[in-house]
């Protein structure tokens, strides 16, 4: 059965459950941020998909990773009292992307909420347990043009794929909530991390364009922007200070995965009906200045 979220009156919104009845698909889910937005989302009641490139790619960073995306959507569906299902699929390829949102909707009938969390500064040789995936050359020139693409396709055109297939459902039903995943180091021109930088601010600008055009149909589109985040791979790559990981009572710290989750709870939740064109920056202030 088709639920229009926007015709849900206030009266009949579980203040604890307010996503309740909602389908929500979160590329990029099967750790880190993705990870712990899925969890939000079900906490918040709402029916996820758990999306991963491949099936053991929950396994790629940390000890106390599940291992495969079926048990990933298992411990999420568990943890939350929610359905969870596991997709797999290469979303930088158009017919994966179908596929993929076609199973969805085989499963739930319909998608919600889209969160474009898939991404990373991963070159072609892509991520895995032994290769945290950056470019090994990874300045303006020099980096590998098979490197280059590899970051544009996983942070800009997974979002673009993503947004083309399942805009039009929602611009039919005229609700719908999309979220996509931009960076602050899409707001600053530096030489190395070209290609990520160079994503991250297309996806800003297409963020901005897609809200405009569906501001008609009245689906709220954002951007978030997070600067850095305790993730698994973020730790893997990174080496950092421990009072940089305090997990509170400070601003000058790296930021926590449930923090950038709560936002975009947040951003689908029916308190949220009038954000839409806005890129969000989440560093604890870190940067000061206008996107």
């Amino acid at each position: 059965m088709e639920l229009n979220m926007e015709q849900v009156s206030d009266s009949k919104v579980d203040s604890d459950r307010p996503l309740r009845g909602r389908v929500a698909w979160v590329t990029g889910s099967s750790q880190g941020i993705g990870r712990a937005i899925a969890d939000e989302l079900a906490r918040l009641g709402a029916r996820v998909a758990v999306h991963g490139i491949r099936e053991d790619a929950s396994g790629y960073f940390g000890d106390d990773s599940p291992g495969t995306m079926q048990l990933a959507a298992s411990e999420i569906a568990g943890a939350n009292d929610v359905e969870a299902m596991a997709v797999v699929g290469d979303l930088t390829i158009e017919s994966e992307v179908k596929r993929t949102a076609d199973e969805i909707r085989a499963n739930w009938g319909q998608i919600d909420i889209l969160v474009c969390c898939a991404g990373g500064d991963i070159g072609a040789k892509g991520p895995g347990p032994e290769q945290p995936g950056k470019p090994e050359v990874n300045d303006t020139i020099s980096i590998s043009l098979e490197d280059f693409r590899s970051v544009i396709d996983r942070n800009f055109m997974t979002a673009v794929l993503c947004c083309r297939e399942v805009s039009p459902e929602m611009m039919e039903r005229k609700c719908g909530r999309i979220i996509t995943f931009g960076s602050v180091a899409g707001t600053m021109g530096e030489k190395n991390m070209c290609a990520y930088r160079v994503a991250k601010a297309s996806v800003h600008m297409f963020t901005r364009c897609l809200a405009a055009q569906l501001r008609e149909y009245n689906i709220p589109v954002n951007c978030i922007l997070p600067g850095l985040v305790a993730s698994e791979r973020w730790l893997e790559v990174y080496v950092t200070e421990k009072t940089n990981l305090a997990k509170g009572g400070t601003l000058d710290r790296v930021g926590q995965v449930e923090e950038v989750a709560s936002v975009v709870g947040f951003l689908c939740s029916p308190g949220a009906s009038y954000v839409s064109g806005q890129l969000i920056r989440l560093d604890g202030a870190m940067h000061r200045f206008a996107c």
